[in-house]
């Protein structure tokens, strides 16, 4: 349970940040890599050795690939906002068209599918033979935090009334809660044994943090001036992973 709250929290502590202070975007830039970096890392060093370590795994890399498919549809609907796209468009352009290319709603139901199936792999904490999961929950949290300062800062350029955009951002929070608490009971109903069901879902995350990570530290810098810095974070992030993994 402590979990689902942290999940959620740290998307609304994001959004009253964003609405009380101006982040510099070169810090949401580096803390962007930095989760890229960490979450490569956890799905390689943390959660592929142990999903494919059983006879039952033959078919998890089905499930890896439907992922990153998965995700490619969600980056279709959400314009890349989980990447900071919407971020660095807004302010990176000159023109006087809208900051934002799509509609905020469809932005918010694409940015949403993605918390929710990353909120999935903590539906293990609802069953007797829970999985730790620290190191991916600080992975995760550390990526919500550059989606929801660009969610915020979109919603609060498109969406005029306060009280609407904090509406818009509860509903992201609580996109990821409602993964762990669907993952947690639909295993049961269908009747799958919930070890190998685990591994489905955690397959499909290593399939999003694939194409999520991958895009971020490989797509090219705007400014083309923190590079060296930013493979400095990226290598932290690494480091920070393992460590993790060790602790």
């Amino acid at each position: 349970m402590m979990s689902i709250l942290v999940l959620f929290f740290s998307v609304m502590l994001s959004a009253v940040i964003v609405d009380k202070f101006n982040l510099n975007e070169r810090i949401l830039r580096l803390l962007l890599a930095f989760s890229g970096a960490y979450m490569l890392t956890v799905a390689f060093a943390h959660i592929i050795p142990n999903i494919f370590s059983g006879d039952d795994s033959q078919f998890l890399g089905y499930f890896v690939l439907l992922g990153f498919f998965i995700q490619l549809l969600i980056e279709y609907i959400s314009g890349g906002a989980e990447h900071g796209h919407g971020h660095c468009e807004s302010h990176d352009s000159h023109s006087h068209d809208s900051p934002i290319s799509i509609s905020p709603y469809a932005l918010l139901i694409g940015i949403s599918l993605h918390a929710f199936f990353e909120g999935m792999p903590f539906a293990s904490q609802f069953h007797e033979h829970s999985h730790s999961n620290n190191s991916l929950l600080l992975g995760i949290v550390i990526h919500k935090i550059p989606i929801a300062v660009v969610l915020m800062g979109l919603f609060i350029n498109v969406v005029k009334s306060k009280l609407r955009v904090y509406s818009l951002m509860l509903i992201f929070a609580l996109a990821s809660p409602l993964g762990a608490i669907f993952g947690g009971y639909i295993g049961v109903g269908l009747g799958i044994d919930i070890e190998y069901f685990y591994k489905i879902i955690m397959a499909l995350l290593v399939g999003i943090f694939l194409h999520v990570s991958t895009t971020i530290l490989f797509e090219s810098n705007t400014s083309h001036k923190f590079n060296l810095f930013k493979l400095f974070i990226i290598i932290i992030g690494v480091g920070f992973a393992i460590l993790s993994k060790l602790i």
